[in-house]
This record gives C-alpha cells, sequence and structure tokens, in this order.
C-alpha cells in the first residue's frame, strides 16, 4: 500500500513538472503574424489567369452537376419511374 501512495505522490509530481506550452495570447500573435505574411505575399490576379481559375472552376462544376443528374436518372429508371 505504501509502494501505490508512493508511485501516486511521483506520478503527481511529475504531472506538475511537465511545462504546459505556449499561451493563449503567444498563438493568437503567432496567426496574426501568418496573417501578415500571406496578405503581403498575395496578389490580384492579372485578366488571364483569372479568366482561366473560371473556366476550371466552371467545369468542376459542369462535372460535378452532371454526374448528380446521371444518378438521379439511374435511380428514377431503377425504381420504375417514381422518383418524384
Amino acid at each position: 500500500m505504501e509502494q501505490n501512495q508512493e508511485s501516486q505522490n511521483q506520478k503527481q509530481e511529475k504531472k506538475k513538472e511537465e511545462p504546459k506550452g505556449p499561451g493563449f495570447l503567444t498563438k493568437q500573435k503567432d496567426k496574426l503574424v501568418n496573417y501578415r505574411r500571406v496578405i503581403s505575399v498575395a496578389r490580384k490576379p492579372d485578366k488571364e489567369e483569372f479568366s482561366e481559375a473560371i473556366k476550371i472552376t466552371g467545369s468542376g462544376i459542369l462535372v460535378v452537376g452532371a454526374i448528380g443528374f446521371m444518378i438521379f436518372l439511374l435511380y428514377y429508371f431503377l425504381s420504375g419511374g417514381m422518383a418524384l
């Protein structure tokens, strides 16, 4: 029983000695520094880059919509036309 109490006391002492790490304000300050770095590096896209991004995004939306429509048609025909 004495060994059990001694081991518990040792565990409690170890818990007290462990560092907790950076505080809340330090973490928030680091986040703000990272945000500022990203904003300073970011730039406005030129017309060509913007139109290319629009084309890629639009085609992705169309592909996802087509897949969804195919799933709907498959469900509709497999259920005997009673999907609606």
